[in-house]
């Protein structure tokens, strides 16, 4: 308990000397010049003396000349163009008239802190408010020695002064991004302004976890100042956050994969939205990263969904990432693979240029037989969105009216047969792909992951419907029953349906979304197939997963036309929901079942699929009450229930229900006497 407390003190500690260290360095760097034109002059006046003094003066001169050239050394690291400083000095010269930064956030800083008494006692008044404040905020409570960490007392004391602390910091942060309009032209006429506010918020991004709310306050400020600060001046505000920012935006992209997304929006929200622009810009990060392949590929994969946004992916862009894709996709390190992937899938969603990825087909299908459980599950990805874009091209290019009749005699197009060949083949490539991949014995997160990516191609491409279904099946209960929830419902981990999720824990998973697959598969069509499948395995009874599937696949309302093949599942299925009516674990499902078939809006399926129910209804009520099998039942207050309701309705179920309890007390009286029926009978 000790360790788990003296942890954080430590990390504070170890944060506050590097920061320390790093401002060390700036100050050397701007002192650095006098040092050196101080030491030229007193080699120069001891060349005039005599032999002795300079003989006395040879040793002083190479220590000297020693500290000299570590100094100069320095000096050349600090001014390089690679570097921050450097980049400041050969930049335009600040304007004579410009209020500074701290001037003006500082009333703003300090009319919230002086809200909270704690806070304000812990700032530094000697110091800048706002340079203290964020001291303050990134190395949280002072420490007040490790002999009281086991005191209760004071472990709530510092729990309260950490939510004081972060609410007041997210205020703070908040104010600033609302009134960040009133920083730009400072930061705009003064580059050295924009480095200390740069350098004063750029902790919120590294001192705190991609889950906190002072790291995504500390994002949306840098955006908000990028966004306004490019509509003033574009081009400077892309010269800053290139050569000022982007030396230490780099590092950070490198030490945080679990903040890449983020931190490559910051990116963009100071570069020029056009092609050329974000080019420059993809070749400063390239740079600056350096031959972390790894690292630049990933950043790559973020920065291409905004590319795509903004509709810039021309040919220039895209070789630069299609050539990226294919290095990393040959790359040894599994994420490395996975990320080059992702590009090729996000040109193939949201690029008109998919036909580009079509030519890439035998470079991915290799991958099919990579054992990583991430690559597999790009690849369902990558197969899927190309299937669904070249589906629709083709229906675009599909003949219609008296064309069709045609197609023999030469009316239709010869390049958009040729298109359509071409397309036919790339799509029996794909679906080769999810054919290998979407299998049982695959990764249950690879099949998570293509139990939503597959729902759209099921009305079109049926012969998948068994697989589906089947690997639906033999999900775990938690990783099937979040596909099966409907639209927007709230899961236990407080998550929302349609929500993106790693299924790893750690940084090294990238996000996927999960969808509720009951709202967009054809129902009709999963009903069928899951009927076939229960009649096929003659089970006794049904599992859980059974009734899950089905609830699932049942509409809100059937369709006319569908009547008669709903009443067929009906009749195939029957059996099983009446007697899993009197089983503890799915008695809710298969009154829930029931009500459905029982209470839908057309009357024909209704009618006919309670007057199908009298006998099956009749044999589960026989069961509870025999005692003849040794399996548990569900309460008797659960079934009585299930009548009551139907009985007390003014349906047609109503009649049906009351007609087989007086049947069954006719045919089973002995059960009947043990039994609560009588409750519900007049």
């Amino acid at each position: 308990m000790q360790k788990a407390a003296e942890a954080p003190l430590l990390i504070r500690q170890e944060r506050r000397q590097h920061y320390q260290g790093s401002a060390d360095l700036d100050i050397s760097s701007k002192e650095e010049p006098q040092d050196a034109v101080h030491i030229d002059e007193v080699l120069v006046k001891a060349l005039t003396g005599s032999a002795t003094q300079l003989r006395g003066q040879e040793s002083k001169g190479d220590k000297r000349r020693a500290v000299q050239g570590t100094k100069q050394e320095l000096l050349r690291a600090v001014v390089g163009p690679q570097t921050s400083v450097g980049a400041l000095a050969g930049m335009q010269q600040p304007a004579l008239f410009v209020k500074p930064a701290g001037d003006i956030m500082r009333p703003l800083v300090l009319s919230i802190v002086q809200e909270s008494e704690e806070l304000a006692r812990l700032i530094d008044g000697r110091r800048d408010v706002v340079a203290s404040f964020m001291e303050q905020c990134r190395e949280g409570v002072p420490d007040l020695g490790f002999g009281r960490m086991l005191d209760q007392t004071w472990q709530d004391q510092q729990a309260r002064q950490m939510r004081e602390i972060e609410e007041t910091s997210v205020h703070v942060l908040e104010t600033l991004a609302n009134r960040a309009q009133l920083l730009v032209d400072t930061l705009i006429k003064s580059p050295p302004e924009f480095w200390k506010v740069w350098t004063m918020f750029f902790p919120t991004l590294t001192d705190f976890s991609e889950a906190s709310p002072i790291f995504e306050r500390g994002v949306a400020l840098f955006k908000k100042l990028g966004g306004l600060m490019r509509a003033v001046d574009p081009p400077l505000t892309q010269q800053l956050v290139t050569e000022v920012a982007l030396p230490s935006l780099a590092k950070e992209l490198s030490r945080s994969p679990e903040k890449r997304e983020c931190l490559c929006e910051i990116l963009y929200s100071f570069t020029q939205e056009d092609t050329l622009n974000h080019l420059l810009v993809l070749r400063a990060l390239k740079d600056k990263i350096g031959d972390h392949l790894s690292v630049y590929v990933s950043c790559l994969s973020c920065l291409i969904f905004k590319d795509a946004q903004l509709s810039l992916l021309d040919e220039h862009l895209l070789d630069l990432y299609v050539y990226y894709a294919l290095v990393a996709m040959q790359h040894p390190q599994p994420k490395v693979r996975v990320a080059g992937i992702s590009i090729l899938s996000t040109i193939t969603m949201c690029s008109s240029q998919y036909q580009s990825i079509v030519a890439l087909i035998p470079s991915f299908a290799a991958l099919a037989g990579d054992e990583w459980w991430e690559v597999q599950a790009q690849l369902l990805l990558l197969a899927t969105q190309l299937i669904s874009k070249l589906f629709l091209a083709g229906r675009q290019e599909l003949p219609l009216g008296d064309e069709v009749s045609d197609r023999g005699h030469g009316k239709i197009d010869q390049a958009a047969e040729e298109l359509l060949l071409s397309n036919e083949e790339a799509v029996e490539s794909c679906l080769g792909i999810i054919n290998r991949l979407f299998v049982v014995s695959s990764s249950k997160n690879v099949l998570q992951v293509g139990l939503s990516a597959l729902v759209h191609l099921l009305p079109e491409y049926p012969n998948l419907l068994f697989i589906y279904v089947t690997v639906l099946l033999e999900q775990p209960p938690s990783l099937r029953q979040r596909l099966l929830r409907p639209r927007g419902e709230i899961v236990a981990d407080g998550t929302c349906i349609a929500a993106r999720r790693a299924y790893v824990m750690g940084n090294s998973s990238r996000m996927y979304e999960e969808k509720s697959v009951g709202s967009l598969w054809p129902h009709l069509e999963v009903a069928k197939t899951l009927a076939r499948q229960l009649e096929a395995l003659g089970l006794d009874r049904l599992e859980l997963a059974h009734l899950e599937v089905l609830l699932a696949s049942l509409p809100e309302q059937f369709l006319l036309e569908d009547a008669a093949e709903w009443l067929s599942i009906f009749e195939k299925v029957k059996e099983y929901l009446f007697g899993a009516l009197v089983d503890p674990e799915l008695h809710i499902y298969s009154t829930q079942v029931i009500k459905r078939f029982w209470l839908c809006p057309g009357e024909s399926v209704a009618t006919a699929s309670v007057q199908a129910s009298q006998k099956n209804l009749m044999q589960a009520l026989r069961f509870l009450y025999s005692g003849a099998e040794d399996r548990v039942r569900v309460d008797e207050a659960a079934m009585l229930k299930f009548l009551r309701d139907w009985h007390d309705s003014s349906t047609l179920a109503s009649v049906e229900v009351q007609s087989v309890l007086e049947a069954f007390q006719e045919a089973y009286p002995n059960e009947y006497q043990i039994s609560r029926l009588d409750t519900i009978l007049p």
